[in-house]
This record gives structure tokens, C-alpha cells and sequence, in this order.
């Protein structure tokens, strides 16, 4: 299962974007939920989430502030903005997903599903990498 966290400073959305969907049942597992960036920050920092659900207010410096600690996060903006400067600021630091706010349902799960199968195809990648190296060491080793 992946980990997932939420960040809205708006009670009723992160509520609303908990209970939505069914996150089990696209591989999910909402670990935490944060009313903003800090106590996201320190979320992330305790809790290591695959990905992220923020809105755009808290998600830009967060984002740049957590990419530092891991780069692996994958993060889904959330904008009530439709400016493109936000979403040119946000291509930025890497993020894919910008969705606008009203949410529509089927567009969040349809990210969620593709991040899911993304973050299957990298881990698969980097287990036949794993055991092509051992291999090859092996080999280098059993020469001399």
C-alpha cells in the first residue's frame, strides 16, 4: 500500500478529501492529514507519505522544503487558481498533478491511479537493477 497524506488549511476539505474515496481499494493508505505546510513538514519528516494531496497555498513551499528530504514524494496540487503562473511555479519543483478546485472525483483517482502504477514500474525497474548488480558482482567475484 502506498502512504498517503492530506494538507488543506480548510477542516471541511481535508474531511471531505479523506472520505471522498475509497483509497483502499486503489492501493492507498491515508497515513496523516495537516491543516498546513509546517505541520505537514513535520509530518513528512516523521512519517515518510509516497504521496501528498496539498492545496496550492501550502504546497509550493512545501514541496520545495520536502523534496530535500525525500525526492521520492509524489505531490498532487490542489488550486482554486486557474492562473498559470501558480501552475508554472509548481512545474517547477517537479509536480505533475494540478488539479482545480471544486475536485472532480474521477480526475483524483484517476491521478492517484496512474502515481500507483508509476511508483510499480520504478520499484520493478530498480529490483532488476538490484539483482543485475548483485549478479554481475557475483560473477566479477568468482573470477578472481
Amino acid at each position: 500500500m502506498l502512504r498517503l497524506m492530506i494538507v488543506d488549511d480548510e477542516q471541511i476539505i481535508r474531511e471531505a478529501l479523506s472520505s471522498m474515496i475509497d483509497y483502499t481499494s486503489l492501493g492507498y493508505k491515508v497515513i496523516a492529514t495537516a491543516k498546513n505546510g509546517m505541520e505537514a513538514y513535520d509530518r513528512i519528516r516523521d512519517d515518510y507519505p509516497d504521496v501528498v494531496i496539498t492545496d496550492i497555498l501550502n504546497g509550493l513551499e512545501l514541496i520545495e522544503r520536502a523534496s530535500h528530504i525525500d525526492s521520492r514524494i509524489t505531490f498532487i496540487l490542489l488550486s482554486g487558481y486557474g492562473e498559470f503562473e501558480y501552475a508554472k511555479q509548481a512545474m517547477k519543483y517537479g509536480v505533475r498533478y494540478y488539479l482545480l478546485k471544486p475536485t472532480d472525483k474521477q480526475e483524483l483517482i484517476s491521478c492517484l491511479n496512474t502515481i500507483r502504477e508509476e511508483k510499480k514500474q520504478k520499484e520493478k525497474l530498480s529490483r532488476r537493477k538490484e539483482k543485475s548488480g548483485k549478479r554481475h558482482f557475483r560473477t566479477k567475484e568468482s573470477t578472481v
